[in-house]
């Protein structure tokens, strides 16, 4: 009888310290975490590039003002300005929401799989 227990016993522990085992167990949780890596990622760049554009702009702006001489342009080159604003933040807005949403699509499916096989055994 207590033989067959420290059999068990071991035969559990060989099993709770495979590798193998662990590898497949974490798979979801490196698979999560990867998912989360590329959107922040893809994040990143895409606000590093709004910055940027951002910054461009305004000094672009700025030269074209100085340059001008009316009012009337003034208020025109600021409306246009001021435009383009308006698009490039609607652009950055739509391009965030596309990765968001492509990382939660992503993460849906892991979690779904790591469901489904949480449910066979």
């Amino acid at each position: 009888m207590y033989v067959k227990l420290i059999e068990d016993i071991q035969a559990s522990m060989k099993k709770a310290f495979d590798t193998e085992s662990y590898e497949t167990a974490m798979k979801p949780v490196s698979d999560l975490f990867e998912v989360n890596k590329v959107a922040v990622e893809t994040l990143t760049e895409q606000q590093t590039g709004l910055f940027k554009d951002l910054i461009l702009g305004a000094m672009k702006q700025s030269k074209a003002l100085t340059a001008e001489k009316d009012l009337v342009a003034v208020v025109e080159s600021q409306k246009a300005y001021l435009q383009s604003l308006q698009g490039q933040f609607i652009d950055a807005a739509k391009a965030s929401q596309e990765t968001l949403v492509k990382s939660r699509d992503e993460a849906s499916i892991i979690v779904k799989g790591v469901i489904e096989t949480a449910t066979k055994h």
